[in-house]
């Protein structure tokens, strides 16, 4: 039975050139995946996520400023490991990961600097399940309910289908340099739910109507994605709803820090 392929993971911590981030302004940092999170910065808690699903695969970190992890802690024993590589990132997310990954071995797990409640089983789980469907390219999601068990605000919007309501996790996985193609889903800038014309932009008008009359689920809207781009896209249904809980402003920061206090991390600020 052949070895099962390491990935290079990707983690996306960059921001919009120009624009401070409003959390980061906050603590008076400049880079969002810096600000502390009971005692350790956001992206502390992805590279252990990351390290415990793969101890030796490589590490790519995207963010405005290539030297902003030099002097940081948390990334000082990936780089004297040499697994740890720091990139610039770039206009949006879409050519911040074409940029990451011009000299790259493949299959390729793509998360953000933010994402502090995703765990090693859910990274090395969701990359076995995309292994095994055979996927070019793959997404992790969580249904409502699960999310809202986690926390009754946890997550404000969803993308409805026939078989439920889901929330993406910002995690992904691409087989190959051709499964790139199917990130031109995201050459717009992504928050189909509030832009509906990136949502055409990026799946069609057809597929735009379909999806606001309910008309699909799931498994017949990926299908529908596949063949627009000739690319076999998958979903992964997490459950744990926590995996769709990132830190994106001060309410899901205390949302975070509450669900990880409810786990038993430490305070390293106490």
């Amino acid at each position: 039975m052949a070895e099962e392929p390491v990935p290079t993971v990707l983690i996306v911590a960059g921001q919009r050139l120009g624009k401070v981030d409003p959390l980061a302004a906050k603590y008076g940092i400049e880079h969002k995946c810096l600000v502390p999170l009971l005692g350790r910065p956001l992206i502390g808690y992805v590279f252990d996520a990351v390290d415990a699903a793969f101890p030796t695969a490589p590490i790519i970190v995207s963010i405005n400023d290539p030297q902003a992890l030099d002097n940081e802690p948390e990334a000082r024993r990936f780089f004297d490991a040499g697994r740890l590589k720091v990139v610039t990132s770039a206009n949006n997310l879409l050519e911040s990961v074409f940029a990451a990954t011009t000299d790259i071995t493949y299959p390729l797990l793509v998360t953000t600097g933010d994402n502090v409640l995703m765990t090693p089983e859910a990274l090395r789980g969701f990359h076995e399940y995309a292994l095994h469907e055979d996927a070019d390219c793959a997404a992790m999601f969580a249904r409502k309910e699960d999310i809202l068990a986690a926390h009754s605000e946890g997550q404000p919007r969803f993308w409805k289908f026939r078989d439920g309501e889901f929330s993406g996790c910002n995690t992904f996985w691409m087989k190959d340099a051709s499964a790139m193609k199917v990130g031109e889903i995201f050459r717009g800038g992504g928050q189909f739910l509030k832009f509906p014309k990136r949502f055409i932009a990026a799946f069609g008008l057809l597929n735009l109507i379909g999806f606001q009359l309910n008309l699909f689920n799931v498994k017949r809207m990926l299908s529908r994605v596949s063949s627009r781009f000739g690319k076999k896209v998958v979903a992964q249904i997490t459950d744990d709803g926590r995996h769709a809980i990132d830190v994106d402003n001060e309410f899901s920061h205390a949302v975070a820090e509450r669900l990880l206090r409810a786990k038993g991390t430490p305070d390293l600020a106490a």
